[in-house]
């Protein structure tokens, strides 16, 4: 049976992390040492844990946090999550789906869920628990990923043409990349900073992105690359690796017009690339697209790339297949508090209040989108 855990001791959240791993297409998100970045900004982490025979075979990790006048909202990014060995089993699919629905009953007033890649099985039981459509962005639910499992040639040759030459003379243009280290996180605040300027988000703190770096590093969840010229700074790359993913998370980039010249971020994105596959990730991910991307890439027919927003179109230069996520899904602990839920989204002032809300709740501004690459930088 399900059991919902406030405070897990360590062997159980061992536990957790171990499976959070083995589920090839896992995000960060779902880790513990996200729980403790998360907590930063006011969460509070909640464990749905289902277990067979004594060993644990899926879960959920909610991120929880008070907001005044509503009470305890919650968040599942990327989840729940089932070992590989149990996916197809209805009866563990359904007991975690019923955990989350009794999260709503005894102490959570909203719950919102966006199921992971691959996690049809999850969404699916989620639907037969009671949980409806929504459109709340709690995570991105679509990006683009690169297939590292095939010849580095053929990655190659995945690049569009222009980014192909590129990579043929970055070096002799004096432009070279390499692993970034803590004693660079000034260095990816004030090119967030400019990047947000650019792009009109707001940025993650520098006292956030050292917490970040410093949790997700305990167990080599994070890296981060360093574009120079000549051997000054121009761009960098934060990237969380989770199961057999590798994942652009964050990326400033010197606004200069030298930087923009030298495509210093492609350079870094193919190194970053080329790494992962040395380390024995699957799968490079881009870390989401707009919503008004997914249309244009996922739509009938052929991929519009003109269509898209430029962040996204420039993604798309490195040969990634677009992929969808299951659609978010979410719960509420009353129907008077759906019901007005409900009529809020309906007015154009509620929209606002709602989405900013949604943006306070996840740790960032009210006034904007929050991080380097749209909604999903904090989840």
């Amino acid at each position: 049976m399900p059991r919902v855990v406030d405070r897990p001791d360590g062997a159980r959240l061992r536990a957790w992390d171990g499976l959070v791993q083995a589920c090839p297409l896992s995000d960060v998100a779902q880790t513990s040492a996200w729980a403790r970045v998360r907590a930063q900004v006011g969460y509070g982490a909640r464990y749905v844990l289902v277990e067979d025979g004594g060993r644990l075979v899926a879960g959920a990790q909610v991120l929880v946090r008070r907001l005044p006048l509503v009470g305890e909202i919650g968040y599942v990014p990327y989840g729940p999550l089932v070992a590989p060995e149990a996916a197809t089993r209805t009866e563990v699919v359904d007991a975690v789906a019923d955990g989350l629905r009794a999260l709503t009953r005894d102490r959570t007033r909203v719950l919102f869920v966006q199921p992971a890649e691959g996690g049809e099985a999850a969404a699916a039981a989620l639907r037969r628990a009671g949980f409806r459509s929504s459109a709340a962005e709690v995570a991105p639910a679509a990006s683009l990923h690169v297939d590292l499992g095939v010849d580095e040639e053929v990655l190659l040759h995945g690049l569009s043409r222009r980014l192909q030459r590129w990579t043929r003379t970055w070096e002799q243009r004096g432009v070279t990349v390499r692993l970034g280290c803590a004693d660079d996180l000034p260095l990816l605040s004030a090119l967030l900073a400019q990047t947000a300027e650019h792009q009109s988000f707001v940025p993650l703190g520098h006292d956030y992105l050292q917490g970040m770096v410093a949790e997700l590093d305990v167990d080599g969840h994070v890296v981060s690359f360093v574009g120079e010229v000549d051997g000054r700074p121009v761009a960098m790359a934060l990237l969380t690796g989770s199961g057999s993913v590798l994942k652009a998370r964050l990326v400033g980039l010197d606004r200069s017009d030298e930087a923009a010249r030298l495509n210093v971020a492609a350079a870094v994105y193919w190194t970053a690339m080329r790494w992962a596959k040395d380390q024995g990730y699957g799968w490079f991910d881009f870390g989401g697209l707009l919503p008004e991307s997914v249309p244009a890439l996922l739509g009938p027919g052929a991929p519009r790339l003109d269509d898209l927003a430029g962040p996204d179109r420039y993604k798309a230069r490195f040969g990634g297949v677009p992929y969808r996520c299951p659609e978010p899904v979410e719960m509420f602990s009353s129907r008077v508090v759906r019901l007005g839920y409900d009529v809020a989204r309906r007015s154009a002032t509620g929209a606002r209040l709602l989405e900013a809300a949604q943006r306070t709740a996840r740790g960032g501004s009210p006034f904007g989108r929050q991080g380097g690459r749209g909604p999903g930088a904090a989840s």
